[in-house]
């Protein structure tokens, strides 16, 4: 990762008929610094999350036997895989699922315990926790692959954290936001185009990832 967050902000500001500053200000006033810093960061986190091209992972979500939920990481976003590292060396994956589909495939779940869980979930529940279902009896470990929060880019040379080859989608991204935003500089045909550009480096990602089907 090699691209800086100034040489994709003076591209932008390229385009968009902008001074070319690196991102420090914005002469026409239809944008902030801030804003379009904002833009940027959210895309290369929307990246992340949709494309899982970049995932940490961590072993050490110690769970308390007969507790459902329980923390995860400060920096995650979404799981890509979650095990389950019993007390005797063995592991177990856990399918992510929700309450209600545990409901209606092992109604006890609630109540009862397993030496393992079978199932895990981490969207119907508070924000930065894992459920597990059932609770587990045994203690054991929680070991997940995640997509973490980046790094926050700004208008001082931080180093994008998605690949090279995709940067460009990232400012794509930008662009579409920028020009989807209500005002003077308001224009639908130009954000689709660019919002298509952008739908393209995320479906090329998962292309490279995954293979051609």
């Amino acid at each position: 990762m090699t691209v800086l967050d100034t040489a994709i902000l003076g591209e932008i500001q390229s385009v968009m008929i902008e001074p070319e500053d690196a991102g420090v200000s914005w002469a026409s006033g239809f944008w902030t610094a801030g804003e379009v810093i904002d833009y940027m960061n959210d895309r290369q986190r929307d990246f992340l999350k949709e494309t899982f091209c970049l995932i940490t992972a961590d072993t050490a979500l110690f769970t308390v036997p007969g507790v459902l939920r329980h923390p995860l990481p400060q920096d995650w976003i979404c799981t890509y895989m979650a095990l389950w590292h019993g007390s005797d060396g063995t592991y177990k994956e856990l399918p992510r699922s929700d309450s209600f589909e545990a409901d209606l495939g092992q109604p006890t779940w609630i109540y009862e315990t397993k030496p393992k869980p079978d199932l895990c979930s981490d969207g119907d529940q508070a924000t930065l926790t894992m459920q597990v279902m059932p609770a587990a009896s045994d203690a054991g470990l929680v070991e997940i692959l995640y997509v973490k929060v980046s790094a926050a880019l700004s208008n001082s040379g931080i180093a994008f954290e998605v690949p090279d080859e995709f940067v460009p989608a990232i400012k794509w991204g930008v662009i579409s936001d920028m020009l989807s935003k209500i005002g003077r500089a308001h224009d639908p045909r130009r954000a689709a185009y660019a919002e298509s550009r952008y739908a393209e480096g995320v479906e090329a990602a998962k292309a490279m990832l995954r293979g051609f089907i």
